[in-house]
């Protein structure tokens, strides 16, 4: 078994974790840092628990595209990328775009992950509409 240490992905707090793996790489656990600086060795119900998602039959493994009539296909990323500038492209036509393009961002991201999130929305896209998932 190995112990990857990284950030459990929740909340924005940043607990620290290391995930327990076996060596087929499947998940085996959760386990606290004890020394991490916000997590001080506890952890949520979620963090402890909240892993099964990996594994599961219903997660998205690729980029699908909708077509024309309503059903979705798979695509490379490339085309999926590009399918997202595009459409983006399509909705910038001032320099304020707020009524056009709105951003959603998560409450599971850490603050730098949505301050980035925000610098885009704001800077990129011209766009002042932004909001996260916590306040749905």
């Amino acid at each position: 078994m190995k112990r990857v240490e990284t950030t459990c992905g929740y909340c924005g707090c940043g607990c620290g974790i290391y995930v327990n793996v076996a060596d087929d790489d499947t998940i085996l656990g959760i386990t606290p840092s004890y020394n991490h600086v916000v997590s001080k060795g506890k952890l949520c119900s979620k963090g402890w628990h909240g892993y099964a998602f990996v594994r599961d039959s219903r997660r998205l493994t690729s980029p699908l595209i909708r077509q024309d009539d309503g059903t979705f296909r798979e695509a490379t990323w490339d085309e999926a990328l590009e399918k997202v500038a595009s459409g983006f492209k399509d909705a910038m036509i001032d320099e304020d775009n707020t009524e056009r393009i709105g951003i959603i961002s998560s409450a599971r991201c850490t603050n730098e992950e949505n301050y980035l999130m925000t610098k885009m929305a704001r800077a990129g896209l011209k766009t002042s509409s932004i909001d996260h998932c916590a306040r749905l």
